[in-house]
């Protein structure tokens, strides 16, 4: 009996091995995606604070309020994402940080994230100036899109 559980356990680790190669190996270049983070907005009660230690902590500078942003104050970072801090605009809407990942199709992107068995929580809406953006949720956690 014991020959048996030790057998199947070392088969089993073999296999977990044989297929971890997939998990650890990296893709080539022309594999990888070309997402990039457009915003990182961050919802919080101090927002004062939170951008003098997003400041001290790394470098950033922000700006004064964005009308179109909700209010938040923006910093830029070096790779020309911004990265927004505001305060809720309603009671209900809790602290969190989300990103905003940019979409060359935001309507297309909305489609296949709901096929993905997303919930859109909020549809493609034009923000003044800065693009177009929605939000989805996934398993309790919130993506944003951004067509510029």
């Amino acid at each position: 009996m014991k020959r048996t559980t030790i057998r199947n356990w070392l088969v089993a680790a073999a296999l977990v091995l044989l297929g971890s190669d997939n998990l650890t190996a990296n893709p080539t270049r022309e594999e990888r995606s070309n997402v990039r983070v457009h915003y990182l907005e961050i919802v919080c009660a101090d927002v004062v604070a939170q951008c003098a230690a997003l400041e001290r902590v790394h470098g950033l500078s922000f700006g004064s309020s964005v009308p179109d942003l909700g209010q938040a104050r923006v910093a830029e970072a070096l790779d020309g994402s911004w990265i927004g801090v505001r305060a809720p605009l309603a009671e209900h809407e809790q602290p969190i940080i989300r990103s905003y990942l940019e979409v060359d199709d935001i309507a297309k992107a909305v489609a296949d994230a709901e096929e993905a068995g997303a919930v859109v929580a909020y549809p493609p809406t034009r923000q003044g100036d800065t693009g177009t953006w929605a939000i989805y949720i996934l398993g309790g956690v919130q993506i944003g899109l951004w067509q510029e």
